[in-house]
């Protein structure tokens, strides 16, 4: 049985870049600022998060030992200004939830980067509102805290 309809985690941010540089920081750069010790399947163990930026690529971890670790796959590439990927870092691939970025250009060095996490509907039972709570908090530190300070937050959108 599918969980009830749950509204999106939506979290927004402006960052001191020009839409170029905060896409490129964002996906090419994700394992310079992605906090991988607390927010991974390896802890310790990951040396990488690497999202491979092309339709159908994927994101993943890699371990010391080689070990990769699929979080998710692109399903839609439209540089520099949107990215959607299916995520399913610790739940079986066939329930992944979405995430989608935008990237919308405020100024030449100036861009509100919007991300909206959804679809937990995909996810059985009780655990969909449990999980999506959790992400909510999540997206707070990893994207307005760590992304933000990596690339340069401006303010809060």
């Amino acid at each position: 049985m599918n969980a009830p309809l749950l509204p999106p985690v939506v979290k927004s941010l402006v960052v001191a870049r020009s839409v170029e540089e905060a896409f490129r920081l964002y996906t090419q750069d994700l394992g310079k600022w992605w906090p991988h010790a607390t927010h991974s399947l390896g802890g310790e163990k990951v040396t990488d998060v690497v999202m491979e930026c092309l339709p159908g690529g994927r994101i993943f971890e890699r371990w010391r030992d080689g070990t990769e670790r699929l979080w998710g796959t692109i399903v839609a590439w439209e540089a520099p200004h949107r990215v959607v990927h299916s995520w399913h870092v610790s739940t079986d691939p066939d329930h992944a939830s979405e995430v989608e970025l935008r990237f919308v250009a405020l100024g030449s060095h100036r861009t509100r980067v919007t991300l909206e996490h959804r679809h937990w509907e995909r996810m059985s039972g009780e655990r969909a509102q449990a999980v999506r709570d959790n992400y909510n908090q999540g997206w707070q530190g990893v994207l307005i805290e760590r992304f933000g300070t990596f690339a340069g937050k401006m303010e809060d959108a």
